[in-house]
């Protein structure tokens, strides 16, 4: 009986374990956080959202739209005179929301709506609980580390960085080893397929999804893609918030 318990207690702790525990449990649920999967109908309720949210328009305007649309605003990043900037969820999806204004006559100049990588707290609550959460009765605290427009850049910088780095002509070992060997964790595996390898990494605050085209005669990869990581799998959530609670001490 002693003897069957430790060799239980090893298994736990492998190294094959470990490696197992980044997968999603199916190609099913891969299919749920995969950007290149989901990304199309979300491009498409951006362009309606854009349509809808024309400029010319006060502050009070966009809110009513929104809301009108089922769209749930879940923080205010900024409301300056001349900017503001929402976070707004609606099912699964989110969105960064930001309108610049002509101090003159208060109305809009430009509207943009993009990802939402970097989420506040009320938006990640309100993804994970899918409840409504109330109108925010103040500014986010500390909007620089979830505003897109304010973090875009530096995210930019890194992704080009990657995309170097990750060079097509390698097998599959190959991404894996040069994605730690940079720093990153791979937090999860939505596919690993013969032709195809989706990972999504972590890298203090940062997070994207690597997608990996591969020949099957070869078995080295054509095309390497470095992008937005918007439907996380648990596992990258935990490494984000884990990162998150560590900065605020």
């Amino acid at each position: 009986m002693k003897l069957t318990y430790i060799v239980f207690a090893t298994v736990l702790i492998s190294p094959a374990a470990l490696i197992a525990a980044d997968r999603v449990k199916s190609n099913s649920d891969g299919n749920r956080y995969s950007d290149r999967d989901q990304m199309k109908t979300w491009g498409n309720e951006k362009e309606k959202l854009e349509h809808a949210l024309k400029t010319g328009h006060d502050k009070s305007f966009y809110r009513r739209e929104l809301e009108k649309l089922g769209y749930n605003i879940t923080a205010v990043n900024y409301d300056k005179p001349d900017y503001l900037e929402y976070e707004i969820v609606k099912g699964r999806d989110t969105f960064e929301v930001q309108i610049d204004f002509d101090k003159a006559n208060q109305k809009a100049t430009k509207v943009d709506v993009t990802t939402n990588m970097w989420q506040a707290e009320s938006t990640d609550r309100a993804l994970k609980d899918r409840k409504k959460v109330a109108y925010p009765g103040q500014t986010t605290r500390n909007p620089e580390r979830y505003s897109e427009r304010d973090r875009r850049k530096s995210w930019g910088d890194e992704k080009d960085r990657l995309e170097k780095a990750l060079k097509t002509g390698e097998e599959k070992p190959f991404y894996r080893r040069e994605l730690e060997k940079l720093g990153y964790k791979v937090t999860a595996v939505n596919y690993d397929k013969p032709d195809y390898v989706e990972y999504e990494i972590v890298k203090g605050q940062d997070t994207y999804e690597v997608q990996i085209d591969i020949d099957t005669n070869s078995r080295k990869a054509t095309k390497v893609d470095v992008t937005t990581n918007m439907w996380k799998a648990d596992a990258t959530k935990k490494a984000l918030e884990q990162t998150q609670t560590s900065s605020r001490r």
